[in-house]
């Protein structure tokens, strides 16, 4: 009866597939990359625990995470066996690094996490996941892959937004940048839905005050044939506007970050999609002495 049910159902064949692979099959992508990692110092701060996630039971816990703020409260659409197993996971978990924040005094819960990908572990297993919204070839141009290191899947549970989080986070990806010597920070920031008229302001804004360098420019994979971007400039007050971006992407902006002209409109993940790219040399003096010291 079982076996006709899942020949039946082609959703079943697929979360049947996806799931043996995910946690049987590890020989195409193995968990730790080919290249040696060096040792990632613990942070310890009152009731806090910053560190590398080291085993598959923590990682299971910052994809539940994840799956939490992006699939329940972001209303991005999982796949079926995402939706079964309420995580959010993809192959590149397999070999990037996975920063967590724990709170020691509930049970060692995971609270906050960033991943992180180097262009140098990427090359071997296809590549860094902006890659697939964005062209990244200026900087793959400027930068060998050793240089870079991308930014992603950050997420806080809704219980510790209020900002501590996040600067545990920064303070260990600091430290992730001396440890390995990087030159530059890429990711995707995003705003919330599908609608991009609405952010016609905010676009425009990043749009004429910070965009990135000719020499490091990035375009979007997608064709944007939206008229959202003003011809003149925004009347408003600019601190206005930057109040009311994302907070991911104001972060990145306060610490020296410059965006993609263009965005990328992810339907899976229910966001308007910007390429944020940080050169470190260009880091904001107040964030290099408060963490890159």
């Amino acid at each position: 009866m079982l076996q006709n049910k899942v020949q039946e159902n082609p959703d079943l064949i697929q979360f049947y597939k996806q799931t043996f692979n995910f946690f049987c099959k590890r020989n195409s992508y193995p968990y730790k990359p080919l290249l040696k990692n060096k040792i990632f110092p613990k942070i310890e701060l009152e009731n806090f625990v910053i560190k590398l996630a080291d085993t598959k039971s923590e990682l299971k816990k910052a994809q539940a995470l994840r799956y939490s703020v992006f699939y329940k409260e972001k209303k991005a659409k999982p796949t079926f066996p995402q939706k079964m197993m309420r995580l959010d996971y993809d192959k590149i978990d397999k070999f990037a690094d996975h920063l967590i924040v724990i709170d020691k005094n509930i049970k060692n819960k995971i609270v906050g996490t960033y991943r992180l990908l180097r262009g140098d572990v990427a090359s071997y297993f296809g590549g860094l996941y902006t890659s697939s919204e964005f062209d990244l070839t200026n900087i793959f141009n400027l930068y060998n892959d050793a240089q870079i290191l991308e930014l992603g899947r950050s997420c806080v549970h809704k219980d510790y937004r209020n900002g501590i989080t996040m600067k545990l986070l920064w303070r260990a990806i600091a430290e992730y940048i001396k440890l390995y010597d990087i030159n530059i920070l890429l990711g995707c920031a995003s705003f919330p839905g599908i609608d991009v008229q609405k952010f016609s302001n905010e676009l425009t804004y990043l749009k004429s005050k910070f965009s990135l360098p000719d020499e490091i420019s990035v375009q979007s994979l997608e064709n944007n044939n939206y008229q959202i971007y003003r011809k003149n400039n925004i009347k408003e007050n600019d601190l206005k506007t930057f109040a009311k971006l994302p907070p991911l992407i104001k972060g990145y902006l306060r610490v020296g970050g410059r965006i993609s002209d263009s965005f990328f409109v992810d339907y899976d993940f229910n966001t308007i999609d910007l390429c944020v790219v940080v050169q470190t040399k260009n880091i904001d003096e107040k964030y290099k002495r408060k963490f890159l010291n």
